[in-house]
């Protein structure tokens, strides 16, 4: 999972300034603690990428001990203020009832969110929630368009 969290980031990533860098860097050369330690103080300071960040790796124990609770805290805040890839990790973490409740509806909500905003993971999520009606209304043409513009999404490396 370590190698999936950086490798969806570092593939999503524009050019981050300064710090954030650092971070990646640290987190590739595998100074986990070191990358903790950056992400931390610029998440604390409102940076949306180190605040998803973050919880990635208190969701998945890198570089800090595994806590699902600082996990949704810092998904949860960047989720609120729009980072894409937050929204669909606060989706993964209600459909999966991880550090809450399992819950559906909100995992829809925060899917529909990402992928509206172009995250292909949670076009993927969701349209198999669709396809299986999970949770929402069986929905085959919702389905079929979200698996589309994953393959798409994917034949053009993105």
């Amino acid at each position: 999972m370590k190698r999936l969290v950086t490798g969806l980031l570092l593939s999503t990533a524009v050019l981050f300034a300064g710090d954030f860098n650092d971070g990646l860097k640290s987190l590739d050369m595998g100074n986990d603690e070191q990358a903790h330690a950056q992400f931390f103080k610029l998440a604390k300071s409102g940076d949306l990428d180190a605040q998803t960040m973050l919880g990635e790796m208190y969701l998945d124990g890198i570089g800090v001990k595994q806590n699902n609770k600082q996990a949704f805290y810092w998904i949860y805040k960047a989720a609120s203020s729009g980072d894409k890839q937050a929204e669909y990790l606060l989706g993964f973490m209600y459909e999966n009832g991880i550090e809450v409740e399992e819950n559906l509806a909100h995992a829809v909500k925060w899917y529909e969110k990402a992928a509206n905003g172009g995250d292909v993971m949670a076009m993927y999520n969701l349209a198999f929630i669709y396809k299986d009606g999970k949770g929402v209304e069986k929905n085959m043409q919702r389905a079929a368009s979200l698996f589309s513009k994953v393959e798409k999404l994917k034949i053009l490396n993105i």
